[in-house]
């Protein structure tokens, strides 16, 4: 090996190790994150889990008469402590019950005159 060899070796080295350190500490760092989250997913599942909410109809009475839009579900959901509305169109039918769901009863026009939760 000539000199001029042995010189473009040793200039390189020091990028060399800083590649390499950097990979160690990135693979480090990947492990600890992936140890910590099958450690969080055993230790406490509940934290993905979604628990029941509380649903509530009685603030909804003020949109009453409203007409059912984007907007008002938004608000109905905001008001009521649920995520998931239904509405109902059509009276008298058979309804499967979750109670942390909010039911809008509408009418012809689409217009909100009921609320409960179920």
């Amino acid at each position: 090996m000539d000199n001029s060899a042995a010189r473009r070796v040793l200039d390189a080295l020091p990028t060399l190790t800083l590649g390499l350190a950097l990979a160690l500490v990135g693979w480090l760092v990947f492990r600890v994150v992936v140890v910590e989250l099958a450690d969080t997913l055993n230790d406490d599942s509940s934290a993905y889990t979604s628990e029941v909410q509380e649903c509530s109809s009685e603030p909804l009475q003020i949109l009453f008469g409203q007409e059912v839009g984007k907007e008002v579900l938004l608000v109905a959901k905001l008001l009521s402590g649920v995520s998931s509305v239904r509405v109902l169109s059509t009276p008298g039918r058979d309804l499967s019950y979750v109670p942390d769901r909010l039911n809008l009863e509408v009418n012809e026009q689409q217009r909100i005159y009921g609320a409960f939760c179920g």
